[in-house]
């Protein structure tokens, strides 16, 4: 103890030496700071003031530590930001029935009659949001309008997964630009732009999951502070809500235990519930419900700068390059195929004929197509402007529309030979859709006002809603059972189109069980009219098999017969959809 105080004696003794060799070398300072740190108040001494670190409210000028501070400042809400804030009544309840909205029409239901009514649904409510933050309409919102709701309405009226998929896609995608259309004024913006506008929305909007806490505690305390004399139920309605909840379960526990009858009746009550469906919903809900107020909270905190940089920075002699390579390779390759493919008058190397040649290689052009596309958008898009790269790009543009004609007709030429698939429908659809990109990309080349974006847009969008309404199954169906087409095929191909078909969606059933189109089942309809409604498919497979070990023709249609008579099982109001409602009724 001693000790401990001669020490605390010595720094005592200590400190006035410090202080005035503090004061010495501050003594060449104006006057003005000597009078300010004369009227200073003096630092209070005692344990506390003993720590070596500063204290919080000194000055950063004398603060050593002031570069390892943190620097930052909360960036300031915007005038959209405090408007959801003020009117988190409107934005929460409405989140929150928009997610009970959404679950009602979508939960387990992929294609069922809701679907469109969940697009008006979910286009309403966006406008009605934006009109309550202040955002005006856009009369230029038309296209986007209608092109969401035209997918809407082909999900109930297909039943092929892949163009569901699609239009659930496309949907997604033109709903997130329109968003971006309505916040900003995108007339000027390019494809890059779209493109780190898109990541950074949806980014914004994951760092946003859980504002509702935030923005309700802050409508809670500017309530308690406008003190208008008016009481406001919302937040006593969700406390006592939350309160209930684990009160009534815990007091229906005790009732139960208490009394049988009670407790009986309580466990059918339990039974009747289908629970898995029950936290389907709960979930669903809640995850809708915080993606909702996300979404809308990110559109307004406008973090993405409307201007656009100009990104055409680079050196040409780079493009320039690149572009000379691949021209000289693409001129080489685009003379073969006018002289092997298009004119057909030189010698095919040796084991190819005419059509086995003609059938290679559609999808690796496809795959240089679409590169080509992407090489031309991004030299045009960071590279500075050079006659040279312009000359250059124009012939790769060329040679890249000689490649989609030998692409196309090569896929033709295979599916005459073989059958047709959706990939296959696909590939050409892809092909034509290029070709017009590749037409709006070479007016770009030398006409930098050229709206390429929008012009893609309306391009992609307006042919992929066309494919989504021409019913593919349908087609490939008709074409594949066509006599004319069988004709060709061996009994490998003609197994092979069988399995291929059995795999079709209901789309396909106007064909597959319809025996003016499908001569399969012609036999199994004339035993149904002579020996009237089998009971099961066996029956009818037993009598057009009677031969033991025979091979049995229809396999293929009992699986897609069984398939489409499941989906009439399972279709109800919610998830009615007109393929299955059409196909039902080639049911026997």
């Amino acid at each position: 103890m001693q000790q401990i105080k001669q020490q605390q004696n010595i720094s005592s003794q200590e400190r006035p030496d410090t202080e005035s060799r503090i004061g010495n070398t501050n003594a060449a300072e104006p006057q003005s700071q000597s009078a300010s740190t004369a009227t200073a108040p003096a630092a209070t001494t005692g344990p506390k003031n003993n720590s070596p670190y500063p204290a919080a409210s000194s000055p950063t000028g004398n603060n050593p530590y002031a570069a390892y501070q943190s620097a930052y400042t909360p960036k300031p809400d915007t005038v959209y930001t405090k408007t959801m804030k003020e009117h988190f009544s409107f934005f929460g309840i409405g989140s929150l029935l928009y997610a009970i909205f959404y679950t009602f029409c979508l939960y387990k239901n992929a294609s069922g009659i809701t679907y469109p009514f969940f697009v008006a649904g979910t286009l309403f409510y966006f406008f009605f949001s934006m009109q309550k933050l202040g955002v005006p309409y856009k009369k230029s919102n038309i296209f986007y309008l209608v092109s969401i709701q035209l997918l809407g309405i082909s999900n109930c009226l297909t039943d092929s997964p892949l163009l569901l998929f699609f239009n659930k896609c496309g949907i997604f995608l033109l709903a997130l630009i329109l968003m971006l259309h309505m916040m900003y004024n995108d007339l000027n913006w390019d494809l890059p732009k779209y493109f780190t506008a898109c990541f950074q929305t949806v980014g914004t909007a994951i760092c946003c999951l859980f504002r509702p806490f935030g923005d309700m505690a802050a409508y809670a305390d500017a309530q308690k502070q406008k003190k208008t004399g008016k009481n406001s139920y919302f937040f006593p309605v969700l406390i006592g809500i939350a309160i209930t909840i684990p009160l009534l379960l815990f007091v229906t526990m005790l009732l139960a235990s208490a009394d049988a009858v009670f407790a009986e009746i309580f466990s059918r009550i339990l039974e009747s519930i289908n629970f898995e469906t029950v936290f389907g919903t709960l979930f669903m809900t809640v995850v809708v419900f915080f993606c909702s107020y996300a979404v809308y909270a990110a559109l307004a905190m406008k973090n993405v700068k409307e201007e656009r940089t100009d990104h055409r920075t680079q050196e040409p002699v780079i493009a320039i390059i690149i572009t000379a390579a691949l021209c000289f390779v693409y001129l080489i390759f685009s003379v073969i195929q006018i002289l092997y493919l298009f004119i057909g008058n030189m010698r095919l190397p040796e084991g190819y004929t005419y059509s086995s040649y003609a059938r290679e290689g559609f999808f690796q052009l496809l795959t240089v197509c679409i590169l080509n596309l992407i090489i031309v958008l991004i030299f045009l898009c960071f590279f500075r402007e050079n006659i040279v790269l312009r000359i250059l790009l124009t012939v790769l543009s060329g040679c890249t529309f000689i490649m989609i004609f030998s692409s196309a007709l090569r896929m033709l030429m295979y599916i005459n030979r073989y059958n047709l698939t959706l990939l296959r429908i696909l590939v050409l659809w892809a092909l034509s859709v290029i070709f017009l990109l590749m037409m709006g990309v070479t007016v770009f080349i030398y006409k930098n006002s050229f709206p390429l974006f929008p012009y893609g847009m309306a391009v992609v969008t307006v042919f992929y809603i066309v494919l989504s309404f021409s019913r593919p199954d349908y087609w490939i169906a008709r074409y594949n059972l066509n006599q004319e087409h069988m004709a060709f095929l061996n009994d490998y191909d003609i197994h092979d189109n069988q399995r291929y078909l059995s795999t079709l969606s209901a789309d396909a059933a106007p064909i597959l069980l319809d025996d003016r189109y499908n001569f399969y089942i012609k036999e199994a309809n004339e035993y149904i009219r002579t020996e009237g409604l089998p009971e099961s498919y066996e029956e009818i497979r037993t009598y057009l098999n009677p031969e033991e070990g025979a091979v049995d023709e229809l396999n293929w249609m009992r699986l897609y017969y069984l398939k489409i008579e499941e989906l009439s099982e399972e279709m109800h109001l919610r998830n009615f959809n007109f393929s299955i409602h059409t196909a039902e009724k080639y049911l026997w």
